[in-house]
């Protein structure tokens, strides 16, 4: 309770010093609008406006390149895992990869699919896809070897060695993976939507900007941030430490 109050208070004080600001120093509603302004634009986007229909698509796009990219980053990490050759030739190639930023590969999107909600797919499944297959493949290689020994040794064996064994010893990291994937992916949404037609919280905030309206832009960054934090922080968050108590880690 205390610390839901202390975040309340900072939040007002917050408020007030961005009304302060906005009051005193005669700043232009299009460079900054006061906070009356924003929670206007809020209102009537979702009430009257399509800010719905905007959070909607993009979730659609981000649910389906972060579900493709689990799939093709999981079966990658197990190769690295499981191949050394591999490893050392494509695993490079893939850390090399991790840092190119997301806006890098829109234009390549855009020359190969046009702009359509397939190059924006298409830059979430490259983005997502390397967090996955690189803690997949630390799981499976942080695994105790005695523990896959002992399993052996009892009479488990390929397919049941994996499912019971090997995949249940690796969900501690592999769900981390999960949440930083998740992650590239929201940022991965957004720089494609920027540059594509149709519906979305990204064409949303590029239609604020060719507008001049910046309680738009503000209300969509803000919107981001929220659904960005709650799906990262909240339900990966339980998620994860869920597993961890499960897992006996959450005291490490």
């Amino acid at each position: 309770m205390k610390i839901t109050l202390i975040r309340v208070t900072f939040y007002l004080l917050l408020f007030l010093f961005w009304y302060l600001f906005i009051k005193l120093g005669n700043i232009p509603s299009y460079i900054l609008p006061a906070p009356i302004e924003v929670l206007s634009s809020f209102y009537y986007g979702f009430f009257k406006g399509s800010y719905c229909t905007a959070i909607f698509f993009s979730l659609v796009r981000v649910l389906i390149g972060y579900f493709l990219a689990l799939g093709v980053g999981m079966i990658t990490g197990i190769l690295l895992a499981r191949y050394y050759l591999l490893d050392i030739t494509f695993g490079r190639t893939i850390l090399a990869l991790q840092s190119i930023p997301s806006v890098a590969w829109v234009p390549l999107a855009l020359l190969w699919f046009g702009i359509t909600d397939n190059a924006v797919v298409f830059i979430i499944i490259l983005e997502a896809v390397l967090p996955v297959a690189l803690s997949t493949k630390n799981a499976m290689k942080n695994i105790p070897p005695n523990l896959i020994r002992a399993a052996q040794t009892l009479g488990s064996k390929g397919l049941h060695l994996y499912r019971n064994v090997i995949i249940k010893a690796m969900i501690p990291e592999l769900v981390t993976g999960l949440r930083l994937s998740w992650a590239f992916a929201w940022r991965a949404l957004i720089a494609g939507e920027l540059f594509i037609s149709g519906s979305g919280i990204g064409q949303t905030l590029e239609l604020g900007r060719s507008l001049a309206d910046m309680s738009q832009v503000i209300a969509m960054i803000t919107t981001i941030g929220v659904i960005g934090f709650l799906t990262e922080n909240l339900f990966f968050g339980t998620i994860e430490r869920r597993v961890r108590n499960a897992w006996g880690l959450e005291g490490r």
